[in-house]
């Protein structure tokens, strides 16, 4: 393990045309970044793999794509411009998937870009906040070059590097991405958090992802018991659950008593609390995410939303208006996980109409270009801001209506013309 005198000096290390893979999430060391963006005359023909990165993400603003091209599995706010305007590619795979795409070597990697906590009392330094795909990369033998930031949570789980995993390190104290709590959300997310809340019963254990209306959920959620955590993602809302004894985990047959996630997004006073926290593991997707896995977690409650569902139970969570929102991510993988446990249910909440109310959310048919996020049968509450909607053991008709009944008023007329044509 070699020290760099600084991030500028990982240009020097970056060939042409190599594969460049960056810590995803939250994880995403700044200072490297930083350095790409303001050095992207000196690469060239570079890929950067990169997932959910959630701040600005320079590299991508210049579109200078013969110089460094970006690819990433999940866009997150930050790549959405770049887009929808060709400024980058998406690689449509959910989440469970991406482990297997590197281990196959049809994701290729040369350089990892890592960050990294300081060392523990074993000299074991943990990926942090963000575990995901990256032992799978790891794996690879790419040259690794990592941050070792002291300002960086050291969370606890599969998630630990040593030291000769890795070849280049820059030392010091840089800011860590944060990502504060949404605003409260408008009434609408307000009735459609209430709805979701309602059908959350003790001993369940929940994914739920981030944003305002996750948030909203958690929050009603604080005179339950005994409620367990395995999800994708955690964030500021699930610590005062934890520390007032609702999220217990102690219903589990695995990692009874831990909160699992691979990935981990927030305030720093949320990542202060995260540091060598116990009660929390972070593990590979290749665990959180697995399907085989999650069908086996009793009282799975995966909690999802949508952008889009149409009357055969289809589900887009992906693209509106013709722009490209999210991607597949973990949801297909806790769909399907969650409809087959013992005791599980799919959750998926979707605003009915768009935000000015001239379009409904609840269509017919999916239109033709657009992404399947979720097929027919992967959920088993559809929740709007007028009524849950049980939709486990219906089809046709049967199906339609009840999807129907919690549309817009305005549009169920036309929804059941619809769905009554032969």
């Amino acid at each position: 393990m070699k020290r760099l005198a600084g991030p500028e000096a990982i240009i020097e290390l970056i060939q042409p045309r190599s594969r460049l893979v960056l810590h995803s999430g939250c994880g995403e060391p700044l200072p490297f970044t930083a350095t790409l963006a303001d050095h992207i005359d000196a690469l060239d023909g570079v890929s950067l793999t990169t997932m959910m990165p959630m701040g600005q993400a320079r590299y991508a603003l210049a579109n200078r794509r013969a110089q460094l091209d970006v690819r990433t599995f999940f866009p997150g706010k930050a790549l959405r411009s770049a887009l929808n305007r060709n400024g980058a590619t998406l690689v449509r795979e959910r989440l469970s998937r991406l482990p297997d795409l590197f281990e196959s070597g049809a994701a290729g990697v040369d350089m990892l870009l890592l960050q990294v906590s300081e060392p523990d009392s074993s000299g074991r330094m943990s990926l942090g906040l963000s575990v995901d795909y990256m032992p799978a990369v790891l794996a690879r033998r790419p040259l690794v070059v990592a941050l070792i930031n002291s300002a960086y949570p050291r969370t606890q789980g599969d998630c630990f590097v040593t030291s000769d995993q890795i070849d280049y390190h820059v030392d010091g104290s840089a800011p860590v991405q944060t990502v504060e709590p949404t605003a409260s959300g408008d009434p609408i997310d307000h009735r459609i958090a209430d709805h979701v809340a309602g059908l959350i019963e003790d001993g369940d254990v929940l994914q739920i992802g981030i944003g305002s209306l996750p948030d909203l959920v958690l929050a009603r959620l604080g005179h339950r018991r005994d409620l367990g955590l395995h999800s994708g993602i955690v964030t500021d809302a699930v610590m005062p659950l934890i520390d007032s004894g609702v999220i217990t985990n102690a219903g589990k047959t695995s990692f009874r008593g831990l909160s699992v996630a691979t990935m981990a997004a927030g305030s720093a006073e949320f990542y202060a609390a995260l540091h060598d926290d116990r009660r929390f593991s972070f593990q590979s997707c290749a665990l959180t995410h697995d399907p085989v896995r999650l069908a086996g977690i009793e009282r799975l409650t995966a909690i999802n939303g949508a952008l889009e569902v149409d009357l055969t139970g289809a589900v887009n969570a992906e693209h509106v208006d013709g722009r490209i929102i999210s991607a597949p991510g973990g949801l297909p993988d806790f769909a399907a996980g969650a409809t087959v446990a013992p005791d599980g249910r799919s959750i998926v909440a979707v605003r009915s109409t768009s935000k000015d109310g001239s379009t409904s959310r609840i269509l017919a048919r999916l239109d033709f270009d657009s992404p399947v996020t979720l097929p027919p049968g992967r959920i088993d509450y559809l929740v709007t801001e007028h009524g849950v909607a049980r939709l486990r053991g219906l089809d046709g008709r049967r199906l339609s209506a009840a999807i129907t009944d919690v549309a817009h008023p305005d549009f169920r007329g036309a929804l059941r013309r619809r769905s009554e044509k032969p």
